[in-house]
């Protein structure tokens, strides 16, 4: 399907907007556990600064469970994928921990309300446990997604990911790692990216969600949103374009994205 984009302000009123959502989803979801799947880096950062204002206004966000979409992994003295150390400024459990959940606690803790403590990522070593893991659990309730800016990677999925692929270990082609020097500024260098990380598949993606949201901001995303308003359907050749395939997919662009002008 084609989809037509909702264009905000900026960056922070999406971040606001899909953080409203996500509480009157979680509300409408009662008792059980909300899996919130999670990108890292710069696209996502206002919606978690935006759960942790409404923990801090006495929301309860503890049912919220975090589900990590990537990560980046390195071998062993054995040759085996290990994630990389979450004590590294660049690791993606990392960022879980330090930038997403925390804030949300702390603000929870303050304001006397039970705060969320669950992040799930995938494990290198057996990455398809990860669909099973999350099927069992009935699924993504909504999942965040970026584009990348020159290679339209979505998580760690690279141009050629086939449409029926599940979690697994990925060779991260030179766009994505540059891409991502930006997402992590202490990479001052290609050479200190790792070369491989674990991802959810594409259709990890479409398959295992009940909702998404793809969030374009700044103008560096111009490419990607040219892209993603005209796609109709999966492009093996800019994998968020899996975004078209997926049940109740919202799209929002800040007017940077779209090239508005105010």
């Amino acid at each position: 399907m084609q989809l037509t984009p909702e264009i905000l302000p900026d960056r922070d009123a999406i971040g606001t907007a899909v953080a409203d959502g996500i509480l009157h989803r979680m509300a409408a979801k009662g008792d059980m556990p909300f899996l919130l799947g999670c990108p890292s880096g710069r696209t996502a950062v206002p919606v978690y600064d935006a759960l942790a204002r409404h923990a801090a206004a006495g929301a309860d966000l503890s049912r919220l469970v975090i589900v990590m979409m990537d990560d980046y992994v390195t071998k062993d003295d054995e040759g085996v994928f290990r994630i990389v150390d979450p004590a590294a400024p660049y690791s993606c459990l990392g960022f879980a921990q330090r930038d997403i959940l925390a804030p949300i606690a702390a603000a929870a803790e303050q304001a006397g309300t039970t705060p969320p403590a669950q992040i799930w990522t995938a494990d290198p070593a057996d990455p398809e446990a990860y669909d099973a893991r999350i099927a069992a659990a009935g699924g993504i309730d909504l999942f965040l997604l970026a584009s990348g800016d020159s290679d339209g990677h979505v998580a760690f999925n690279q141009p050629g990911t086939p449409r029926d692929a599940k979690t697994h270990i990925v060779e991260l082609g030179e766009a994505t790692r540059r891409d991502n020097m930006n997402t992590f500024p202490d990479f001052t260098d290609l050479a200190m990216v790792p070369r491989h990380g674990v991802t959810v598949g594409v259709d990890t993606i479409a398959g295992q969600s009940a909702e998404v949201v793809m969030m374009l901001c700044g103008d560096h995303k111009q490419d990607a949103y040219r892209r993603l308003t005209a796609a109709t359907e999966y492009d093996p050749a800019w994998p968020a374009t899996i975004v078209t395939e997926c049940r109740q997919p919202t799209f929002l662009a800040d007017r940077a994205a779209a090239a508005v002008r105010v």
